[in-house]
């Protein structure tokens, strides 16, 4: 079965104005994660829809919520995200910080109180198109143990770079051997990893 662009788009679109997702909001969103998995990048588009609306019922995102600004010190700002819509925050701030490059040479914003950003190679991305180099990180929850430990104390934490040349160069990579979308997509199409990339319960690697 094939889906078009704009059937998953739209399909996205619906359950989110279902949830009283204002309509530009809602658009927005369903943009982003229809561009994620025509990308190819599953892990981060519609497989992780479902968990995103989880998210959104329970009340952890909160659509509604803008980013604040709280501190500015030329090149640099901090802002909070107030636990608005974690991709569409994402990209807002990459525009700020290729904003504040232009002014400054560099640009440098630092968010908190997000959510998830899913594809972070889409803001990387999004700088190089406009013939920046964009550089984007962040940490995650403890899930995965540091070498020779069972115990899960670190973080994915994603780190990307993008660099514009023609074609444009980006790395796009975390401290685990896959992400957790990408062992979803393995499970759910029934194979195993190509090599070990997680643990079970007794901290045995597994695939």
């Amino acid at each position: 079965m094939k889906v078009t662009f704009e059937e998953l788009k739209a399909a996205f679109n619906r359950v989110l104005l279902d949830r009283g997702v204002k309509a530009d909001t809602a658009d927005a969103c369903a943009e982003m994660f229809a561009r994620t998995t025509e990308s190819g990048v599953y892990s981060h588009g519609v497989n992780r829809f479902p968990r995103f609306i989880q998210q959104l019922d329970a009340g952890d995102i909160i659509p509604d919520a803008q980013p604040k600004r709280v501190t500015t010190l030329g090149a640099i700002e901090q802002w909070d995200a107030q636990r608005s819509i974690g991709n569409l925050t994402a990209k807002k701030m990459m525009d700020r910080a290729t904003e504040l490059a232009s002014d400054h040479g560099i640009g440098l914003v630092a968010l908190r109180n997000a959510n998830h950003w899913m594809r972070g190679g889409s803001y990387g991305w999004q700088a190089a198109e406009k013939g920046y180099i964009g550089i984007c990180w962040t940490n995650s929850i403890a899930v995965m143990p540091a070498w020779g430990s069972k115990e899960c104390c670190i973080g994915t934490n994603p780190l990307i770079v993008a660099i514009p040349s023609n074609p444009i160069t980006m790395v796009d990579m975390s401290m685990s051997m896959f992400s957790y979308g990408m062992r979803e997509v393995n499970r759910l199409a029934g194979r195993e990893l190509p090599v070990d990339g997680g643990f079970d319960d007794e901290g045995n690697l597994t695939r």
